[in-house]
């Protein structure tokens, strides 16, 4: 059993390695999205790409591996948590678990309120490139746009006399 906990760890620091890796790619996308550097943000997408593909891997690993200790210990598959695996490890054992289960649960809410930013960022960004482009065209209604639904030119709608016509 020892042996798996070890392996338990072992993946779990290796989730902390690149969720912190993916933080700081978070962190780097807001400095981008800030900037409008639309290149850059591809590069980050990418890179963050793969982190996440690492961590799929990782995580059918581990829980390959939490399966086979809550047959060890007696638990169903679904009642298996990362708690539940420390209050049943040996006393040297627990720490590192502990340990590793909090530091991982810090570095998830940071990511998650780091996201969540970067989201919000790309919305105001693209509210106010709408925005932008509706004063160009002058819309009588610059919440919505000259198109319908189908992707058509709606008839209904005023035809611009701005700096662009919104004709091609």
């Amino acid at each position: 059993m020892r042996q798996v906990i070890r392996e338990l760890c072992s993946l779990l620091t290796e989730q902390k390695t690149i969720l912190t890796q993916l933080l700081d790619l978070s962190k780097q996308e807001r400095e981008v999205i800030i900037a409008g550097d639309t290149e850059k943000l591809e590069g980050i997408v990418r890179l963050e790409l793969k982190g996440l593909s690492k961590l799929g891997r990782i995580e059918k690993s581990r829980a390959a591996l939490h399966n086979a200790i809550a047959a060890d210990f007696g638990i169903s598959e679904k009642d298996i948590t990362v708690t539940a695996i420390a209050d049943r490890a040996q006393p040297d054992e627990r720490g590192a678990i502990a340990s590793l289960q909090e530091e991982l649960t810090a570095l998830i809410n940071e990511h998650t309120k780091i996201n969540s930013e970067n989201r919000e960022l790309i919305k105001a960004h693209l509210e106010y490139s709408e925005a932008m482009l509706d004063l160009m065209v002058e819309s009588d209604d610059p919440l919505n746009n000259f198109y319908g639904g189908d992707g058509r030119t709606a008839d209904d709608r005023k035809k611009s006399t701005g700096f662009f016509s919104g004709q091609a």
